[in-house]
Parts: C-alpha cells; sequence; structure tokens
C-alpha cells in the first residue's frame, strides 16, 4: 500500500474529511461526496448487505458488497468502457464474515441522464456495448448512468457475465424502461423482441406479487 493510500484509508477511516454533499442516503447505503487534501471523491457505505445475516454468511467464500464494487470499475475499464475510477475498498470481517465495509472512489462532476432525454439513445447505445461487451450491468436504472463531455459513464455497477439466453439482456432493457419513462421510444427494434416483451410482462407481475406478499406477511404479523 502506498504511503498516499494509506493517507487516504486513515482520512475515511477516521472520518478526517470534507463532507460536501449527501448524495444517496437510503436503508441500502450512503453514498457522499467529501474532499481529503483538496481532492474530490465519493464514499459509499453498503449498509444492508453488511447487515443481513444470510449475505454476510456468503462472505465466507466470496468478496464484501464494496470490493465486489471496485473490481466492477476495474473491468469496466478493461473492456474499454467509461465508468469511475477506483480509489479504496476496505472491509471489516468477523469469524471470516463482512460486518462493515466502505469504499473510495473518484468524484466524476457528471450530469445525471435521469429526467435528461436528450441521453437517453446513449444511455441506451451504452447498454448495448456493455452486453455486446459480455456482460450485465446489474442494476441499469437511468441514475446508474452520468453524461459528461459526449460520453456516458455507468455507475453502481457490479457487471456479471452474460448467461447462456438472452433473457438476463431483455431483462435490463426492462429495468431501465421501469426507471426512465418515455425511454422505450428510443429502443426502435427493441420493442419488437419477443424475450424484451416477455421480460416486461415478467416485470410488471413479478412486482405486483412482491408487493402482495409484502401485504399478506404484514397482515399476518398484525394479526400475531
Amino acid at each position: 500500500c502506498s504511503p498516499e493510500n494509506l493517507t487516504l484509508f486513515e482520512a475515511v477511516a477516521r472520518k478526517n474529511y470534507t463532507l460536501k454533499n449527501p448524495l444517496k442516503q437510503h436503508h441500502r447505503s450512503h453514498v457522499y461526496h467529501i474532499e481529503v487534501n483538496g481532492k474530490d471523491y465519493v464514499l459509499k457505505i453498503p449498509l444492508e448487505k453488511n447487515k443481513r445475516w444470510w449475505i454476510r454468511f456468503t462472505t465466507l467464500f466470496r468478496d464484501g458488497e464494496a470490493f465486489k464494487n471496485i473490481k466492477g470499475m476495474l473491468k469496466y475499464e478493461e473492456l474499454g468502457l467509461h465508468t469511475t475510477k477506483p480509489v479504496l475498498a476496505a472491509e471489516k470481517r468477523e469469524s471470516g464474515m463482512v460486518t462493515d465495509s466502505w469504499l473510495l472512489y473518484e468524484y466524476l462532476d457528471g450530469e445525471p441522464c435521469l429526467d435528461h432525454e436528450e441521453y437517453y439513445p446513449l444511455v441506451i447505445d451504452e447498454l448495448k456495448l456493455i452486453h455486446q461487451r459480455g456482460y450485465l450491468h446489474g442494476d441499469p436504472q437511468i441514475r446508474n448512468f452520468l453524461y459528461k463531455e459526449g460520453k456516458i459513464f455507468v455507475i453502481d455497477s457490479n457487471p456479471k457475465r452474460i448467461g447462456l439466453t438472452g433473457f438476463s439482456r431483455a431483462y435490463e432493457f426492462a429495468y431501465l424502461r421501469k426507471s426512465a419513462p418515455g425511454i422505450e421510444k428510443y429502443f426502435g427494434k427493441i420493442n419488437n423482441w419477443w424475450l424484451y416483451r416477455l421480460a416486461f410482462w415478467y416485470d410488471i407481475y413479478e412486482r405486483k406479487f412482491v408487493r402482495t406478499r409484502r401485504k399478506i406477511k404484514k397482515l399476518l404479523l398484525f394479526k400475531d
């Protein structure tokens, strides 16, 4: 570990940084725009995946969320795709399981693609390019794409190898459509792809099933 990275690690671990802006505060994760020694970074702290016991258990055999994110960024660089530049990742393990972690990457001063219809065709092309490289984005919501200097940057992604069928690719477009109303008019031939139509309806009914299951669970808990 270089002296510079060690200094960064100690600054984050001891919270010796300037908080410039909370980018996301959710039960799943906290994401902050911070400054350390005059340089801007993004600090992401996974919460949900560090707390759930069954996810903790799986980290006995694999990396925790922070290391997975860092490796995902490195994979995009390897594939020649634009993403945020990783800096550091750290995790704490108890009995071999990850119980706490964080990752640090360079702050990208890009423009959100959310609610910017003019960037929708570029986002679609970027998602197609990820698929052409043999990978899935993993969470292709419109907010996970940024625009800067004519390029689309992929953020908050865990790239995974595409399976044997085309359904996973089709489902990513269905998921993107859900997050960006109106984007489907730029899908072109994708709209007529039978696997995409199947994925679109599967997503709708799967969400309905999940909501119904949650309601039933709440009713049963209330009765108890």
